[in-house]
């Protein structure tokens, strides 16, 4: 079981999916910037620190192969 975010990490909360991202103005060692999966330009949260809430209240890790309808693996809109 992982402890914190990884980059490229494909993750769910409450039936929405997403992929942890890079934050590009901070490169720091901490992750944990989600783009979730919706049509929405910019649908990014802030999660760095927060792995073990983010479990907690049901987040979940997908499967490498799971394939997105609107973002791309980068986190990139399609």
């Amino acid at each position: 079981m992982e402890k914190d975010f990884i980059y490229g990490m494909k993750v769910s909360l409450h039936n929405e999916s997403g992929i942890v991202i890079r934050d590009k103005e901070d490169q720091s060692f901490f992750c944990g910037l989600i783009r979730w999966d919706t049509p929405k330009e910019n649908d990014i949260e802030d999660w760095r620190g927060q792995f073990g809430t983010f479990i907690s209240i049901g987040g979940i890790i997908l499967n490498s192969d799971y394939e997105f309808k609107y973002i791309t693996e980068e986190g990139l809109s399609k």
